[in-house]
């Protein structure tokens, strides 16, 4: 239970920082991810050394998750979800594919069309 909710809690971290370093400091969405995931992969297993390395993971899956446009994604807000999102989403893959290519970059892209089809869903049902 302590594991999954800091998985979220990583996933909603680094979905919001790396928003905030594209959009707030104008850094591109590579620069920022890779800022992100280089504190994460160093940072997380020397603070949580049973469990770091799947923080890190999870960080960079929420990294990318946040290379969005400000169109489709407008507010930090979205990011928080799109977290959530992607924390859920590790958990319930994580012995899916395990060393393919492109499983991260899977679950990022499965949170963000989740969180616009949540919102397409709210929008149709508020009118």
């Amino acid at each position: 239970m302590i594991v999954a909710i800091m998985i979220i809690l990583v996933a909603v971290i680094a979905t919001s920082l790396t928003y905030s370093i594209i959009y707030k400091l104008k850094k591109g969405p590579v620069i920022a991810s890779a800022i992100v995931t280089l504190a994460a992969g160093i940072l997380l297993p020397h603070f949580f050394p049973e469990k770091g390395m799947l923080l890190a993971t999870v960080a960079t899956a929420g990294s990318y998750a946040a290379m969005v446009s400000k169109e489709k994604f407008p507010k930090i807000v979205d990011m928080i979800f799109v977290g959530v999102l992607c924390g859920i989403i590790f958990m319930l893959t994580q012995d899916v594919f395990v060393g393919v290519g492109g499983r991260l970059g899977s679950i990022a892209a499965i949170s963000c069309f989740s969180w616009l089809g949540i919102k397409k869903i709210k929008s149709k049902i508020l009118k």
